[in-house]
This record gives C-alpha cells, sequence and structure tokens, in this order.
C-alpha cells in the first residue's frame, strides 16, 4: 500500500504503470543498506554529490514548470520547490558533510555521470519543449517515489537514528513536511491530468514512467564499483 495515495483515476495509472520499478525499487541495496546504516560512505557520498549536480537541473526545471503553471496555486507551488525546498536539500547535503567520514570521501571536481546527466537532460526537455501535464509527470517521481523510499529507509533503521551515519537524509525525506509537498504535487499533476486530452495523458503516464526508472538508476548507480562509472 501506498504512503500517498492516487489523488484520481489519472494518478492511479502512474502508480499501476511504475510497479514493476517500484518493486525493484523497495529490493534496493543502497536503500536496504542505507536504512539499516550499513551503505558504504564512499557509495552514499558519491550519491549526494550526484544528487548536489542534478538538483541545479531540478531547480531550473522547476521555474520553467512554474512558468507554464495555469494558475496561481501551481504557479506558487513550483516555484516553491525550485527556491525552498532545493535549498533545504543543499543545506542539508552540506550538512551531511561535517561528518568526518563522508567529507573524507568527497571529491572535489567530480563530473556528472551518465545517469544524472540523462535525467537532469529528460527534466529540462520536458519542461522546455513538452507541454504542462506531461512535464510535470516527469518532475513527480522526485516527489513521490523520494517520499515512499524515505518512510521505507526510516522503516529499514528501525527508528534508530541517534548516531545513525545518515540520520540526517532518513528525517529529511521520511518527515511529514515532505509527505505533505509530495502529496500536494501528486494533486496537480492528477488535476493537469484531467485537464488535458487522452493523448497528452498517455505522454504523461509514459513520463512518469520513464522518470521513475531514471530513479531506479540513480540509486543503483553508486552500487557500481568507482572504476566502472563513466563521468562526463
Amino acid at each position: 500500500m501506498a504512503l500517498i495515495e492516487p489523488a484520481g483515476a489519472h494518478t492511479a495509472r502512474m502508480w499501476e504503470a511504475t510497479a514493476d520499478i517500484r518493486a525493484r525499487i523497495d529490493a534496493l541495496p543502497f536503500l536496504t543498506e542505507l536504512g539499516a546504516g550499513t551503505l558504504d560512505p564512499e557509495k552514499f557520498t558519491f550519491y549526494i554529490q550526484q544528487d548536489a549536480q542534478y538538483l541545479v537541473a531540478y531547480q531550473k526545471s522547476m521555474t520553467t514548470l512554474a512558468g507554464k503553471a495555469p494558475g496561481a496555486d501551481e504557479l506558487r507551488f513550483w516555484a516553491q520547490s525550485a527556491v525552498g525546498a532545493v535549498a533545504e536539500e543543499k543545506a542539508m547535503q552540506e550538512e551531511l558533510f561535517t561528518n568526518d567520514t563522508l567529507a573524507a570521501h568527497r571529491v572535489e571536481g567530480l563530473g556528472m555521470s551518465l545517469h544524472t546527466a540523462a535525467y537532469s537532460n529528460f527534466l529540462l526537455a520536458s519542461a522546455t519543449y513538452d507541454t504542462y501535464a506531461v512535464a510535470a509527470a516527469a518532475v513527480l517521481p522526485c516527489y513521490w517515489i523520494y517520499a515512499e523510499a524515505g518512510v521505507a529507509v526510516l522503516e529499514a533503521s528501525k527508528g534508530a537514528l541517534e548516531g545513525h551515519p545518515y540520520g540526517t537524509w532518513v528525517e529529511a525525506y521520511a518527515d511529514d513536511s515532505f509527505t505533505r509537498i509530495a502529496r500536494k504535487a501528486v494533486q496537480i499533476v492528477e488535476e493537469a491530468c484531467e485537464a488535458s486530452g487522452v493523448a497528452e495523458r498517455e505522454r504523461a503516464i509514459e513520463a512518469f514512467r520513464q522518470a521513475t526508472r531514471f530513479e531506479e538508476l540513480f540509486w543503483t548507480q553508486p552500487m557500481d564499483d568507482p572504476a566502472d562509472r563513466i563521468l562526463i
């Protein structure tokens, strides 16, 4: 059962269309080890540094999406995501690097991985060239999938976050405030699809599925041997 239920028939179809990907995400070693606190700090640091680069594209995508919003409420939501939410994530990442173990694995000037670049370019292209509904569906997994993963990781930690090496990350994405934001994003995408035609809805579902697949890849890439990672 989803932590955040679909807001209607269209987001329900998105959720159903990604069942296979979400099942794989639930079993990812990166997330299970992160929750248990046993994840290799090098792998977690690589993930955080890639996420920091991804957030640059994500912020630009939110800003562009806000410009396409059909109403003031939607514009406000995407604009606040572009400014406030991203700033909070960046602050959380910097706080993580106050941990000496993680800081020791931080690589100055680390390039983007192919997966990070592909996901970033996908969101930017969707926000720039696609319709509002399709672009909104493309960014939705970053809310919905992350909220679900955050709570799953919290459960894997068995609530023992005191002294947990990645507790700051777990608390950020399992927090009720992030869940509320994600639920609002689901509602907005549902309304956007309801106002769209059949062909556009189908493209929105496909965009959601593609972005969910990118989320999966984003969490599989840190587990690769560092020598096998392709950076650009």
